[in-house]
């Protein structure tokens, strides 16, 4: 039995910064201010995060957990209608490696990402994925801050619900360096795509188990990780 975590914006898809342009409209609506989402660095980092980010940028104090909260909510509600707006689109060969390993009984597709359950279900339906992942076993943001905490939290689900897999059956996929180091953290195979803002080079200084430019055609792909 393989486990394989799935980070979303910039490994299976990219959504041309709908959720960014999602948290921009939500700062306009509490706080009645422009915020320039180019300020602060989104790339692996949680909602919970991003929208810390952009409420301290904005305001410039503190923000509290409540507002951090709200707009999460709010963001949550309005991210359909910014998905539809912009021009996104899936990364190569995301469909066929999920297609492939959906029909493997000896593979599971699980989420390990930044984003709210919520928000992953949204971009995922949006985008024609969401019926390869299994969401109850999948980790997500929920009040994380860091990308560390969802890791544990993808142990801890292994643990519970597959006890027989051992650490080098997980792996973690995703295009930044916080993927790499949260895979790491729990022991797991790191595997890293540069389709996201970061270039192989960049990925190359955070030895992931294995980098590539782009997802290989589905037959490489399953091919490399049975090669332990």
């Amino acid at each position: 039995m393989n486990i394989l975590f799935w980070d979303i914006d910039g490994t299976l898809l990219k959504t041309a910064k709908a959720g960014l342009y999602a948290f921009e409209q939500v700062i306009k609506e509490f706080f009645h201010l422009p915020f320039d989402f180019n300020t602060i660095n989104a790339a692996g980092m949680t909602d919970y995060y991003i929208a810390h980010q952009v409420i301290a940028h904005a305001t410039e104090r503190e923000p509290r957990l409540a507002e951090i909260s709200n707009l999460i909510a709010r963001y949550e509600e309005i991210l359909p209608h910014h998905l539809a707006i912009r021009q996104g689109h899936l990364t190569p060969s995301v469909k066929e490696i999920l297609t492939h390993l959906h029909q493997q009984e000896d593979y599971v597709s699980l989420l390990l990402t930044g984003n709210t359950a919520i928000g992953a279900k949204t971009k995922l339906t949006h985008y024609g994925l969401d019926h390869f992942f299994d969401f109850s076993k999948s980790a997500f943001c929920n009040n994380s801050f860091h990308r560390t905490d969802i890791s544990m939290q993808a142990l801890s689900i292994v643990k519970q619900h597959y006890p027989t897999v051992s650490p080098d059956q997980i792996y973690i996929i995703g295009d930044t360096p916080n993927d790499i180091h949260c895979g790491k953290a729990i022991g797991a195979r790191t595997i890293a795509v540069a389709t996201g803002r970061y270039s192989v080079e960049e990925l190359k200084l955070h030895e992931p188990w294995w980098l590539v430019p782009t997802l290989p055609p589905a037959i490489e792909f399953v091919k490399h990780i049975n090669c332990k």
